[in-house]
C-alpha cells in the first residue's frame, strides 16, 4: 500500500466520522422537533379551548369584541356583530365612520365625546351607554367598554380595543323604573295640590262656624243657649282636630315631611302650648302642670313647629282621657356636649291609663285602643302615628309607661344642636343662691314642681301643706334671726285661703321680713290693690310658666313692681279690653269670613273697612293709612300674596310711608306656606279658622 492509498484511507475514515456525528446531530434535532411539534399542538389545544370558552362566555353574556386601528382607521368586530346589526359580513361596518352612523342620534354627540377624550389622551379608558340600529330599524341599548392597548413611543394611542355589551332589558326596567317614579311623583303633586285646596274648602266654612260660635258667646245666652253652643263649638273643634291629623298623615305619608330648623326657645314653645291647653282642662276641671327645666338653654337649633306639634299630640290625648286629676307637661334637661343637647319631654296625665295589650298597637295608623271604652272620647287614631313619625324623624326615642286605670306618660328624648351665639349661664342661680324659701301648698305634685326649680337654683327650700304649719315654720326660723326670704303660698291651703292666711299674718313683725307670693288657681281673679293690702308682694296665677316665675321671684327679691294698673295681668287667661282703637283693612272674599270678622272687630271697638279681594286691597292701602291690614291668601283678581308684595313696593318708593303690618289668614298651614307668606313681606300668620285670642296676640303687636 502505497503512501496516497494510506492517505485517502484515512480521509475516509474522517469523513465517516463526520457523518455518524451528523446523523447523531439530526437524530437529536428530530427528536427536539417531534417534541416542540407535540408542545406546539398542546398548546394549539388548549388555545382552541380557551378560545371556545371565551366565544361561549362573550356569547353568554351577549358581549362583542371589537379592535380599532387608528392609523387605518379599520374597526373590526367578533361575528356576533352580524347577529346584533341582522346584516352579512359585506353589510358590516369597516370604519368608527360607517359605525357611528348607526348610533341614535340623541346619543351621538356624548359618544363621539367619550371616544375623543380617550384619543386626546384625557382618559385612559372609558364607558359609554348608547344605542344602536339593526337593520329592522329597531334599536337596542348597549355598554360600550374599552382602552389603549397599543401607543407609540410617543405615547400616542395605536390601538384601541373594548367590548360590546347588550344592557337592552336592564335599560328598559330601568326606563320603565324612572317612568313609574315620575308618574309616583306626579301623582304626589297633584296629591299634594289636592290635599291643598281641599284643606282650604274645608277650613273656609269650619272658620265660619267656629267664628260665630265665638261671637255668639259674647252675647247674652239663656244657660240653655250657653248649652247648646259649648255643644256646637266642641263638635266643631273635634271635627278640626280629626280633618287635621287627616291631612297631616296624608302629607306625610306623600312623602311631604318638611323640617325647617332654626334658632328656637324651647322654654317658650313649652309655655306656648301649656296656655293653648288650658281652656280646654278647665271645661274638664283637670289642673294643668308645666316643668321646663332651666339648665336647657336658652335657644337651640331645630324645628319648633314640628315639636309643638307632637307636644299638642300628646297634651291633647292627655287631655282627652283624663276625667279628674292632673296633666304634666316636662321639659329636662339631659345632658350636652360642645355640639348638641339633649332633651327629654314627658307628657304625664291620671286618666284611663293603657294596658299592656293596647300598649303593642299603640302607634299603629286608625287604631284605637279599646273602641267600647274610647268610643265616647272620639277621634281618628291618627296621631300618635303622626307623633312617632315626627320623633323618628328628629332622631329621637319614644317611651310610654301606663297601666290601666292609673294614667299614662309619654317620654320622648330629642337631641338638639347648640346655637352658638346663646348665653348657657342662670342668672337666676346668682339670684336665688342661699335664698331661704318656704312652700305652702297642699299638692304634692306643685311642690315638686317648685322644689326642682329652686333646686337647680341652688335655693334653700322647705315645705308645709296647711297654715298652721306655714306659721309655726315661718315664726320659729324668725326667731332664730333666718326668716324665709320669700314664701310660695298656694291660695287653696286647708283652713283658710293663701290671702286669708296673708292678711292673718301681715301684722306680726316676725313675719314682715319674709315676701309672699300667692299662687292662685286660673278661676280666681285678685287685683293689685287686694293683693297689697292681703300683704302679697307679687301674685302668680297657675299655672305657673317659668318666664313669669322668674320674673316675679326678680320683682321681689330686687323690690320692684311692675307699673300695671291691677294684678290682673299676672292671671295669663285674662284679656286687655283697654287697648286703642286700630284701622284695621281686612281683605276677604268669603262673607261669612267677612262678617265672622267684622263682628269681632267692630266688638273689640276698631275701625274696620273691608276689600273683597287683592286688588281693592291694594288700591286701599295704597290710599290711606291702616294700623292693620288682615290678608286672606286665595282671593279673586290678585291673591294675597302678590296684594302684598305690591304694597310693600308702593311702601319703598314712597318715602313718608309706614310699613303697615300686614297679617295672613289663611287655610293653608303648611310651613311652605307660612314660608311664602313672610316672604311675600307678610309680618304674622294666622290660619283658619282662627281663634279670638290668635287674633288678640296680633293685635297686641301693633
Amino acid at each position: 500500500m502505497n503512501e496516497e492509498m494510506e492517505l485517502r484511507i484515512k480521509a475516509l475514515e474522517l469523513e465517516n466520522k463526520k457523518l455518524k456525528l451528523a446523523s447523531q446531530q439530526w437524530g437529536q434535532l428530530q427528536k427536539i422537533y417531534q417534541e416542540s411539534n407535540e408542545k406546539l399542538k398542546q398548546l394549539e389545544q388548549e388555545l382552541s379551548v380557551e378560545n371556545m370558552r371565551i366565544g361561549k362566555a362573550l356569547q353568554g353574556g351577549e358581549v362583542i369584541w371589537w379592535d380599532f386601528d387608528c392609523s387605518s382607521g379599520n374597526l373590526v368586530f367578533s361575528d356576533r356583530i352580524s347577529d346584533l346589526l341582522a346584516v352579512g359580513p359585506s353589510g358590516l361596518p369597516s370604519t368608527f365612520k360607517e359605525y357611528s352612523r348607526l348610533i341614535h342620534p340623541e346619543d351621538y354627540q356624548q359618544t363621539l365625546l367619550v371616544r375623543d377624550n380617550l384619543l386626546n389622551g384625557k382618559v385612559q379608558s372609558y364607558e359609554s351607554e348608547y344605542r344602536l340600529t339593526a337593520q329592522d330599524r329597531t334599536w337596542r341599548w348597549y355598554l360600550d367598554k374599552g382602552s389603549i392597548v397599543e401607543a407609540d413611543i410617543l405615547g400616542n394611542p395605536k390601538r384601541l380595543s373594548g367590548v360590546l355589551i347588550d344592557i337592552n332589558e336592564r335599560k328598559k326596567k330601568e326606563i320603565q323604573l324612572f317612568e313609574a317614579r315620575e308618574k309616583a311623583e306626579d301623582d304626589s303633586r297633584t296629591k299634594s295640590r289636592f290635599l291643598a285646596n281641599m284643606s282650604h274648602e274645608i277650613y273656609t266654612p269650619m272658620a265660619g262656624v267656629i267664628g260665630m260660635a265665638e261671637i255668639l258667646k259674647q252675647s247674652k245666652l239663656t244657660r240653655e243657649q250657653e248649652e247648646y253652643l259649648g255643644v256646637l263649638v266642641k263638635s266643631a273643634t273635634n271635627l278640626m282636630s280629626i280633618l287635621n291629623d287627616i291631612i297631616e298623615y296624608s302629607k306625610i305619608d306623600a312623602g311631604h315631611f318638611d323640617f325647617h330648623e332654626k334658632p328656637f326657645n324651647i322654654h317658650q314653645v313649652v309655655e306656648e302650648l301649656t296656655c293653648s291647653m288650658l281652656s280646654q282642662a278647665e271645661e274638664k276641671g283637670i289642673e294643668i302642670l308645666s316643668f321646663q327645666d332651666p339648665n336647657i338653654p336658652a335657644e337651640l337649633i331645630g324645628d319648633p313647629v314640628r315639636l309643638r306639634q307632637v307636644l299638642k299630640i300628646f297634651a291633647d290625648n292627655a287631655i282627652k282621657f283624663t276625667e279628674k286629676g292632673e296633666v304634666h307637661i316636662e321639659a329636662e334637661f339631659v345632658e350636652w356636649d360642645e355640639e348638641n343637647v339633649t332633651v327629654r319631654f314627658n307628657i304625664s296625665d291620671t286618666g284611663i291609663g293603657i294596658s299592656e295589650e293596647g300598649q303593642k298597637k299603640l302607634f299603629t295608623s286608625f287604631a284605637k285602643l279599646n273602641p267600647d271604652e274610647t268610643q265616647k272620647y272620639g277621634g281618628g287614631g291618627l296621631g300618635l302615628a303622626i307623633a312617632r313619625r315626627i320623633i323618628s324623624r328628629m332622631d329621637g326615642q319614644i317611651h310610654v309607661e301606663s297601666k290601666a286605670g292609673e294614667g299614662t306618660t309619654f317620654s320622648f328624648t330629642v337631641v338638639f344642636e347648640r346655637y352658638r351665639d346663646a348665653d348657657s349661664a342662670d342668672p337666676m342661680k346668682d339670684l336665688l343662691r342661699g335664698v331661704k324659701i318656704l312652700l305652702v301648698d297642699p299638692s304634692q305634685a306643685r311642690r315638686r314642681i317648685f322644689e326642682a326649680y329652686f333646686e337647680r337654683w341652688e335655693a334653700e327650700t322647705k315645705w308645709c301643706s296647711t297654715a298652721a304649719e306655714a306659721l309655726k315654720m315661718i315664726t320659729a326660723q324668725a326667731r332664730l334671726s333666718k326668716p324665709f326670704e320669700i314664701v310660695m303660698l298656694d291660695y287653696e291651703i286647708p283652713d283658710l285661703n293663701g290671702l286669708q292666711f296673708a292678711a292673718s299674718v301681715k301684722r306680726d313683725p316676725l313675719v314682715q321680713k319674709s315676701r309672699m307670693i300667692l299662687v292662685t288657681p286660673a278661676s280666681v281673679k285678685l287685683s293689685k290693690t287686694e293683693l297689697i293690702s292681703g300683704g302679697i308682694q307679687a301674685g302668680l296665677s297657675r299655672p305657673v310658666i317659668l318666664s313669669r316665675l322668674k320674673s316675679k321671684l326678680r320683682e321681689v327679691l330686687i323690690n320692684t313692681r311692675r307699673a300695671d294698673e291691677t294684678g290682673a295681668d299676672d292671671d295669663i287667661h285674662h284679656v286687655d279690653d283697654a287697648r286703642r282703637v286700630l284701622n284695621i283693612l281686612l281683605a276677604e272674599d268669603n262673607l261669612i269670613n267677612q262678617k265672622v270678622a267684622l263682628v269681632t272687630l267692630q266688638k273689640m271697638g276698631h275701625q274696620t273697612d273691608l276689600a273683597e279681594n287683592g286688588k281693592i286691597a291694594v288700591e286701599k292701602a295704597t290710599s290711606q293709612n291702616y294700623d292693620l291690614i288682615l290678608m286672606d291668601i286665595h282671593m279673586p283678581e290678585m291673591d294675597g300674596l302678590e296684594a302684598t308684595r305690591q304694597i310693600r313696593q308702593y311702601e319703598s318708593q314712597h318715602t313718608g310711608s309706614v310699613p303697615v303690618h300686614i297679617c295672613a289668614i289663611t287655610a293653608n298651614t303648611s310651613q311652605e306656606d307660612e314660608d311664602l307668606c313672610y316672604k311675600a313681606g307678610m309680618n304674622s300668620y294666622i290660619s283658619k279658622p282662627f281663634r279670638l285670642a290668635e287674633l288678640m296676640k296680633v293685635l297686641s303687636h301693633i
